[in-house]
C-alpha cells in the first residue's frame, strides 16, 4: 500500500508541468571556440529540498509508465523550444530520442510528419530547422531497424541534424551508424576514460575517430571533466566538446564566448606540445628510414649476398644496430613472401626469434603495401 502511494505521488510530481524543468549543457565548437548549442536534459524540481534531480533514471527505467514518459518528454521539449524562441538565440538544441519510445508512438505504417511532436513544436514556434539535432540514444531496441531508419530519415529530410549517442558503449551502435550515417558521433564517456589507461581502448577510440572522418561525421566528446580528457579530445580530432570541465547543465543559456579564451589557451598548449612530439617522431622515423635504407643498400651491393640465406644472415648480424623504437622485424621479398624469421625485441636490448615460419604472405597487409610504395622513394 505504501509503495503504491509512493508511485502515485511520484507520478503526480512528474506530471506537474511546473516541476519539469529543462536544463541546458553547452556544446562547444573546437573550431570557433564558441558555444555551438546545448544538450537539453530533463530535471524535476523538488519544492521540499529546493533542488533538481535528473530524469534520466525515470526515462531509462523499463517499469516507468510509457504514457508518462511521453508526456514528461513533451513537456521538457516544449519548454526548451519556447525558451529558445523567447531568447532569440541563434543556437542549436540537442534532443535525446529513445528509439523504443519513438517506435511506440508512431506505429502506423505511413509516417505523417505533422504527427511528430518535435516537428509540431518547430512549426508552432517558428524555429530554424537546422538548429535542431536529434540524438539517438544507446539502448536495446526491440523494433525493426529499417522502420527506425525511416523515421530518422523523415527528421533529416525536415532539416534536422542527426547524432548517435554513446558510440562504443554497445555493439548494436556500430550497426546503427551504418544504417543512419549520422551527422554527429558522440563518444561514450567510459571508453574515453578507459583509453587513457589502456592502449587497447585507445586504439578503439582511434578507430571511431577515423570512422567519423571517413563518414564525414563530426566527432563529439562528451563527459569531459579534466584537462587530460580535453587533450584526448583534441588528439582524436573532436570538433565538438561537452562536459563538466566547461559547465554543468544550467537553466539558462550562457554567453556564446564564455569559454573562448580558456579553449584558445588549451588549444595553443596542446598544439605546441603536439608539434614537438610530431617533430621528434619525424626525426625518429627518418633515422629508422635511413638505417633501413642503408641496410638494404648493403644487401643490394654486397657481392657476397647471393641468396635469401645471406640476406637473413645480414639481418641477424645487424639487429643490434636497429633503433630501440623498432620492436619487430620481418623480411619479405618484393611479392610479400616472408624470407626471414620473425624477430621480436622483448626489451630495449634483447632480440629473440618469435617464429621461424618462412613463406607466409603479407602482400595483403596495409603496412606491406605502404612500405613497398615508400621503398621507391628511399632508394639510394
Amino acid at each position: 500500500m505504501m509503495e503504491s502511494r509512493k508511485k502515485e505521488l511520484n507520478s503526480r510530481l512528474f506530471l506537474d508541468e511546473e516541476n519539469c524543468i529543462p536544463h541546458f549543457q553547452p556544446i562547444i565548437s573546437t573550431v570557433t571556440g564558441t558555444i555551438l548549442g546545448y544538450e537539453v536534459l530533463g530535471r524535476i524540481f523538488s519544492g521540499d529540498t529546493q533542488s533538481y534531480t535528473s530524469l534520466g533514471a525515470f526515462f531509462h527505467n523499463p517499469e516507468s509508465n510509457f504514457s508518462e514518459k511521453v508526456q514528461v518528454d513533451r513537456i521538457i521539449r516544449e519548454k526548451a523550444i519556447r525558451y529558445l524562441k523567447n531568447t532569440g538565440a541563434n543556437t542549436k538544441l540537442f534532443f535525446n530520442l529513445m528509439p523504443n519510445i519513438l517506435s511506440g508512438i508512431h506505429q502506423e505504417e505511413s509516417l505523417d510528419p505533422s504527427r511528430f511532436h518535435l516537428i509540431q513544436l518547430i512549426e508552432k514556434y517558428n524555429i530554424e530547422r537546422q538548429n535542431i539535432v536529434i540524438e539517438i540514444t544507446e539502448e536495446e531496441f526491440s523494433g525493426k531497424v529499417e522502420r527506425l531508419v525511416r523515421m530518422i530519415d523523415l527528421y533529416r529530410s525536415y532539416g534536422f541534424k542527426i547524432a548517435i549517442d554513446d558510440v562504443g558503449a554497445g555493439f548494436s551502435n556500430l550497426e546503427r551508424i551504418g544504417y543512419i550515417h549520422p551527422d554527429i558521433i558522440k563518444v561514450d564517456i567510459k571508453i574515453m576514460r578507459q583509453s587513457l589507461e589502456n592502449n587497447s581502448f585507445r586504439q578503439v577510440l582511434q578507430a571511431i575517430s577515423e570512422m567519423a572522418l571517413k563518414l564525414g561525421s563530426e566527432l563529439l566528446f562528451e563527459g569531459i571533466e579534466t584537462e587530460m580528457e580535453l587533450t584526448l579530445g583534441f588528439s582524436m580530432g573532436a570538433s565538438l566538446l561537452q562536459g563538466f570541465y566547461f559547465s554543468k547543465p544550467q537553466t539558462e543559456f550562457q554567453n556564446k564566448r564564455v569559454f573562448s579564451e580558456e579553449l584558445r589557451t588549451s588549444l595553443e598548449k596542446f598544439s605546441g606540445i603536439r608539434f614537438m612530439e610530431l617533430l621528434e617522431e619525424s626525426q625518429r622515423q627518418q633515422y629508422i628510414i635511413d638505417s633501413l635504407t642503408e641496410a638494404l643498400h648493403l644487401i643490394q651491393e654486397d657481392t657476397k649476398i647471393t641468396d635469401k640465406n645471406s640476406c637473413v644472415q645480414l639481418i641477424n648480424e645487424s639487429l643490434e644496430k636497429f633503433p630501440t623504437s623498432i620492436r619487430e622485424i620481418i623480411v619479405t621479398d618484393i611479392n610479400g613472401y616472408q624470407i626471414s624469421p620473425t624477430y621480436l625485441r622483448f626489451d630495449d636490448e634483447q632480440w629473440d626469434i618469435l617464429s621461424r615460419d618462412i613463406g607466409n604472405n603479407f602482400a595483403w597487409k596495409p603496412f606491406f603495401i605502404k612500405h613497398k610504395a615508400e621503398g621507391f622513394f628511399f632508394k639510394k
